[in-house]
């Protein structure tokens, strides 16, 4: 079954705000867990976190410059990523205390 523009919308935003896929799945309980998963465009703050922890203890064990170094790019681009997620969440919590704080 493929999931419907608009609901695959909806995911992204929740995993943009922070929701998990587990959670998503929860709600949408038409489609499989996996259906999701591989329907979104982003991982979730949490699946973004394991992804880094898992990079720095690669890191570790990893006897290659050259790899390490691969690892350690690919960490950053993580930590980019999770930056950019929670100052655009900064800004809507802004926002909504602004609306909030008017009405």
């Amino acid at each position: 079954m493929s999931i419907q523009k608009h609901e695959l919308d909806k995911m992204n935003e929740a995993l943009r705000n922070g929701s998990t896929v587990a959670k998503i799945a929860q709600k949408y309980k038409q489609y499989d867990y996996w259906e999701i998963y591989w329907a979104v465009n982003d991982a979730s703050i949490l699946g973004k976190k394991r992804a880094i922890t898992n990079r720095i203890k690669k890191i570790v064990s990893t006897r290659k410059k050259e790899d390490r170094e691969v690892l350690a790019e690919e960490a950053k681009e993580l930590l980019n990523e999770l930056y950019d997620q929670l100052k655009s969440n900064s800004k809507k919590i802004v926002d909504i205390d602004r609306i909030l704080r008017k009405g």
